[in-house]
């Protein structure tokens, strides 16, 4: 081996995956530093996060603390198909036989924190030039250099937090409306997180730009939710899908949103990263004994095999969903409709919707 080769790891970018992917592989005993920026200063996001079941058991399993503190369970996911009627749902999802949630609502900020404190509690090396490690995993930037699936959804997302009277606040409610879907994604008693993809001639992006007109249009349209007031500034995205033909080569993996970009219709882009360092995780914890070079080739294979084919399907997946959810024919509204209302009669389907959405695919 090269002589000039650091018999570690580096993690290249010190956000949610960068810090994840360090924690996983520390917990295994490997050598491990991250390579971040100089400047700690970072703006606050008011961006929440869904972190499936499965996902959450996988931060338990890395010792992440206080999850349950900054968590909020989601015990029902409610659907509706171009109406806001809350007392009318078109189908309701939850986990009538484990009686455990169908997935947790976080706030990015609140989870970014926690890991950050875990690194520093382990006292995990952290640089600000990329060397040359043993293997690299890039969790910022694709490089290299191949070619990807892509393109644009001609949507932008905008997400934010309303404050309301104190409910029961674990159901999560998907409104599939005509200007786009809306998400409310409960935090706590008192506060929910909103993420609506709004297309880019839709009226309603008006009101993103006055609190006072966009309150006003929530208060009278979602009246589950008593009093409402936006909690916070509204941030907004473009939306794409965007898909890596391939994430790994010599020495180096490229890992996080970076390598699969999907549409938040779901709420399961971050799943799908958690799921990736998963199996990363796995991987290296069988393979640790053997005394592998962590950057060889036939190990990297071995992790893209488990995660390629799987993440392209899933992916596809979602991009169907959004793409039959944009159909704005009053038809096939209805036909969306119905379909909603017959799931109730098909519990085996559901438990296999749900599973889907709770551990992604597994061939």
């Amino acid at each position: 081996m090269d002589k000039k080769i650091i018999q570690k790891i580096g993690i290249i970018g010190d956000g949610l995956t960068g810090k994840l992917t360090t924690i996983a592989l520390f917990r295994l005993g490997y050598p491990v530093e991250v390579i971040g920026k100089k400047s700690s200063k970072s703006s606050a996001s008011v961006a929440s996060i869904s972190i499936s079941n499965d996902s959450f058991k996988f931060l338990k399993e890395l010792k992440i603390n206080n999850l349950e503190k900054i968590c909020n369970p989601i015990n029902t996911i409610k659907l509706y198909e171009n109406h806001n009627n809350y007392l009318d749902p078109d189908s309701i999802f939850f986990n009538k036989t484990k009686k455990v949630p169908l997935s947790y609502i976080v706030l990015k900020d609140k989870l970014n924190n926690q890991l950050e404190l875990e690194i520093k509690k382990q006292k995990i090396n952290k640089v600000y030039n990329d060397k040359n490690y043993a293997l690299a995993i890039n969790t910022i930037a694709n490089d290299i250099k191949v070619k990807n699936i892509n393109w644009n959804y001609q949507e932008d997302a905008f997400t934010f937090i309303i404050k309301h009277e104190k409910l029961l606040n674990n159901c999560s409610r998907q409104f599939f409306l005509e200007d786009g879907p809306l998400a409310f994604l409960p935090i706590c008693s008192n506060e929910t997180s909103l993420v609506w993809s709004l297309s880019k001639n839709s009226k309603i992006r008006e009101k993103m730009n006055s609190k006072l007109l966009l309150e006003k249009y929530l208060n009278n349209s979602f009246q589950i939710y008593k009093n409402i007031k936006i909690n916070s500034k509204i941030e907004h995205f473009p939306l794409k899908f965007d898909f890596l033909t391939s994430t790994i080569k010599q020495r180096k993996i490229i890992l996080g949103d970076i390598s699969h970009r999907i549409h938040p219709i779901a709420g399961q882009g971050w799943n799908m990263t958690v799921r990736d360092i998963k199996q990363l995780y796995d991987l290296y914890k069988s393979k640790k004994k053997y005394g592998y070079d962590y950057g060889e080739l036939s190990l990297l294979e071995q992790y893209e095999s488990k995660v390629k084919f799987n993440n392209l399907i899933f992916a596809s997946s979602i991009d169907l969903v959004r793409r039959l959810f944009k159909l704005k024919n009053k038809e096939i509204s209805n036909l969306r409709k119905k379909g909603f209302r017959q799931l109730d009669k098909f519990p085996e389907i559901k438990n296999e919707i749900i599973k889907f959405a709770d551990k992604g695919l597994s061939f």
